[in-house]
């Protein structure tokens, strides 16, 4: 399970809410030129906690700029593999987390599931998402509410992720074999075409330079740099960032961006937009990182990396209970100072007409004879 949190949240709620619980649905209109693609309820969602209305109605009414947090906790498990009572259980810990010291009332967070990303024949049901959108007030006193901020809560939530997925065994991807050399998936795009190590020969090699140098769309052209750049890797021709740009630079590609310390930005000519400027193509994972170091994804490297990460892990897990207990007091405290003034309303006070609702023709008749009975309200005034 890994932690992410959306830049986006200026807008109104309802982007934030298409997406979580809507999905395109068939075109309809009269030509190409008009078809209009209404949105549908999506497939494989559901509201686990919270309500899209509150959420929405809060979201919009907020007045500060920064109207919203989402983010999403992303298992590889498929949503049937995890029970019911584990993901409600890692949801209160994730609040526990991030609302460290507020109570209940003082936010509001939106819960939905996700059960769509790589459904198959063989699987119908896909991996687990657990999509959060929190209101960025705080609910007592209207005050602006920023639940995530980098600097000041990732080490937290970091601690958080580590030690969910030691204790629920889930899949960590602090584990070397996890490591991706490449990054085969990007936003809003299908899954890539499987690459078949062992399978993978010259000849499809060939092909794939084919495509690199004439490609269809950026799509095609991502997914043979990869399988290409693997195959390099694979043959021992890619060691460092500056093999690999030299392998880019030799199938004719452009380098657009290599500042970034975790990916490479490159062109192809042949790709452009409706202004004839070529498109970028964002690469990412390891082998595009500036500090990338093949020998370290050698096979049996890789293997010793596994077995001294296993037997080190307790200890880590001991220290991330450790770091998260400190984080959570110092947020409990910095919470505690800034709604300070943030009272809990007393309980409404009413007086209330007793009635027997057994006898409701005889009640209906006495009512009718005698004046309204008042409800009296002695709480305080808001």
């Amino acid at each position: 399970m890994i932690v992410k949190f959306h830049r986006h949240g200026t807008g109104p709620a309802s982007g934030a809410l298409d997406y979580l619980l809507k999905e395109k649905g068939e075109p309809t209109g009269g030509n190409a030129n008009k078809t209009r693609i209404p949105l549908q309820p999506r497939a494989h969602a559901r509201v686990l906690s919270g309500d899209p209305f509150i959420t929405e109605h809060l979201i919009n009414s907020t007045p500060f700029k920064q109207k919203y947090k989402s983010g999403v906790l992303s298992f590889t498990e498929r949503a049937n593999e995890v029970t019911e009572e584990n993901k409600f259980e890692i949801m209160q810990k994730f609040e526990d987390t991030i609302f460290c010291g507020l109570d209940r009332d003082q936010y509001d967070i939106l819960w939905i599931e996700h059960a769509d990303k790589d459904i198959d024949k063989a699987n119908p049901i896909g991996r687990l998402e657990l999509n959060f959108l929190i209101a960025g007030q705080e609910l007592r006193s209207g005050a602006r509410l920023q639940p995530f901020y980098s600097k000041a809560d990732l080490v937290r939530v970091n601690a958080f992720k580590d030690i969910v997925n030691y204790d629920y065994k889930l899949a960590d991807p602090n584990e070397p074999e996890r490591k991706r050399l490449v990054n085969p998936y990007s936003n809003d795009l299908p899954p890539p075409t499987p690459y078949d190590e062992n399978n993978y020969t010259r000849r499809e090699a060939k092909k794939d330079e084919e495509v690199i140098s004439d490609p269809r769309d950026r799509k095609s052209l991502r997914d043979a740099i990869n399988r290409r750049m693997r195959f390099a890797h694979k043959e021992g021709l890619v060691n460092n960032r500056q093999d690999v740009i030299f392998m880019l630079k030799k199938w004719g590609l452009e380098i657009e961006r290599d500042k970034s310390k975790k990916s490479l930005s490159i062109s192809n000519k042949n790709i452009v937009d409706k202004n004839g400027k070529a498109l970028h193509v964002r690469l990412t994972g390891a082998i595009y990182e500036k500090s990338f170091d093949g020998i370290k994804y050698r096979p049996h490297i890789v293997d010793l990396q596994q077995k001294a990460y296993k037997s080190r892990l307790p200890k880590e897990i001991d220290q991330a209970k450790k770091t998260l207990a400190t984080g959570i007091r110092i947020k409990e405290k910095y919470h505690a100072e800034l709604y300070a003034d943030a009272e809990l309303l007393e309980p409404l006070r009413l007086d209330v007409a007793e009635v027997d609702i057994l006898n409701t023709e005889k009640n209906v008749s006495v009512a009718e004879s005698q004046p309204e009975r008042q409800i009296h309200y002695s709480g305080p005034t808001l």
